[in-house]
């Protein structure tokens, strides 16, 4: 489909310049008294989705190895979150079921893996316990886009718990994770509390930094479902808005000025905000096809990870066109323009509001985008890594059968989030901003990165063979599309 009228739909301009970085967050305005240190209660509070929780290979796995924590490490003080438990994090830890599955002979490996995805389940999908325990300062659940931190609470979420031996993998993963970070989070009365109601109720205390990440799964469901559906009337409904997959920016400015409410009424010194990082960079999907002639920077389609050039069948193959990523990107954009200009009024107010360009971190990685179309941008050079990272990059992950990393290490087996080496250049990104706004960190901004990639699992050793399970996958997908109709032509527009 052209990209006009999914830009019409979207609330739009269709062009093909892009958002430059920010280069200052403070935008170029003085907040008097701003940058005063001064040490609260509570240190750090992050309130985000999967990349504030630490989602890595499609789990809650080890959050010590979240971007807030990582940052809090640096700052010499513990981040209160909820304890790590389990066989490696649920829904499913795909580096783990890689390790049990991949480099061995295919029935004893197949047997492994179906035995570890019942361990996970066993593990995770029980009762939770009566309510209470110790606040969370990790406010992350993943999943959730804004109006779910508007709306949604552990007594919400515990009502939606299941348990169905029908279904492998751990049921109602996402109402679980939000439990165990919201159960602590309650009024005096005991009522539970959202999480932006949970960092105002931290604030009594006192916050120092307040970091809002969020905004991704505004877009995200367009990747994951490859399906552009803009949001409609019932965008503010929860279970109602989960058939839309990309919000209309005006729909975005609405909750994003609701968000930006409840902020306000948290104690905190200063705030930073994270801005919304494009989907369509993360090796979720597999761009094929070339540059599409309209706009170089993007591919003729995107599909599924494991699609190849050579099996791929734009009739038949779930995919986006490459209007519609250009699109959702297009959106995107304009929900970091929305932020950008919200920081800046606020600060001209005189709140110590900050931007944190997470976007254009991931801007400068983009090494498919950018290198092998040969249409990076001016504005986004090279990115250099850290030394200790030499060799990372933002391609899907692919080891060979001895277990070398041939591509990727800086995001995870489930094509979207961080690895914990991906986590440390986000933290990075936070720790610096924090540090330009007069924050004392006890052991210095610096992320350790080498120290880190020895704590990274997945890059320090990988599991071998993920280049032949994709293989394996592209052949499936291949075998299913043979007997399977066409696709057909989606309506641009949602309900």
């Amino acid at each position: 489909m052209p990209l006009e009228p999914l830009a019409t739909a979207l609330g739009l301009t269709p062009t093909t310049a892009v958002r430059p970085p920010v280069a200052d967050p403070t935008l170029g305005v003085d907040v008097p008294g701003a940058g005063a240190a001064r040490e609260r209660a509570h240190r750090l509070v992050a309130v985000g989705d999967s990349l504030t929780q630490g989602f890595q290979h499609y789990a809650v796995a080890d959050t010590s190895l979240s971007w807030p924590a990582l940052v809090a490490e640096r700052l010499g003080t513990p981040l209160a979150r909820p304890a790590d438990r389990g066989p490696g994090g649920y829904p499913l830890n795909l580096e783990r079921l890689a390790r049990r599955v991949l480099g061995r002979p295919l029935l004893p490996g197949l047997v492994d893996g179906l035995r570890y995805v019942l361990e996970v389940q066993r593990a995770y999908e029980v009762d939770p316990g009566p309510p209470g325990g110790p606040p969370s300062e990790a406010l992350g659940v993943w999943g959730w886009d804004l109006r779910d931190h508007l709306s949604r609470t552990a007594d919400t979420e515990r009502a939606r718990l299941r348990s169905s031996r029908l279904n492998p993998l751990v049921d109602t993963a996402n109402a679980r994770a939000a439990v165990a970070v919201l159960d602590g989070s309650r009024a005096a009365d005991g009522h539970a509390l959202t999480t932006l109601e949970a960092a105002r109720d931290l604030g009594r205390e006192g916050v120092e930094t307040l970091c809002v990440w969020l905004g991704a799964n505004n877009a995200l469901r367009s990747v994951v479902s490859l399906d552009v559906v803009p949001s409609g009337p019932r965008f503010r409904e929860v279970g109602v808005k989960d058939r839309y997959t990309v919000w209309t920016l005006p729909h975005f400015r609405a909750e994003l000025a609701d968000l930006a409410a409840a902020v306000r009424a948290v104690d905190a010194d200063r705030v930073l905000w994270g801005t919304v990082p494009h989907v369509t960079i993360p090796p979720i999907t597999r761009g094929l096809g070339g540059a599409l002639p309209e706009c170089p920077r993007y591919f003729r389609w995107y599909a599924r990870p494991w699609a190849s050039e050579r099996g791929f069948d734009p009739a038949r193959d779930e995919h986006l066109t490459g209007f519609e990523a250009w699109a959702v990107d297009l959106a995107i954009d304009g929900y970091n323009r929305a932020l950008l200009e919200l920081v800046e009024t606020e600060r001209r107010r005189g709140r110590d509001w900050r931007v944190v360009d997470c976007a254009a971190l991931l801007d400068r990685l983009a090494v498919r985008r950018n290198d092998e179309l040969g249409a990076r941008p001016p504005e986004f050079p090279p990115l250099p890594l850290p030394p200790a990272l030499a060799g990372l990059d933002t391609r899907f992950p692919v080891t060979d059968e001895g277990g070398r990393l041939l591509s990727g290490g800086i995001i995870g087996l489930d094509g979207l989030h961080p690895t914990a080496c991906g986590y440390g250049l986000v933290a990075q990104e936070f720790a610096t901003v924090m540090a330009g706004a007069g924050v004392r960190f006890a052991n210095g901004p610096a992320i350790d990165f080498a120290a880190l990639r020895r704590r990274d699992t997945f890059v320090s050793a990988p599991p071998p063979g993920t280049g032949r399970a994709l293989r394996y996958l592209d052949r499936l997908d291949r075998l299913d599309r043979s007997i399977r109709p066409a696709r057909r032509n989606r309506p641009a527009t949602g309900p």
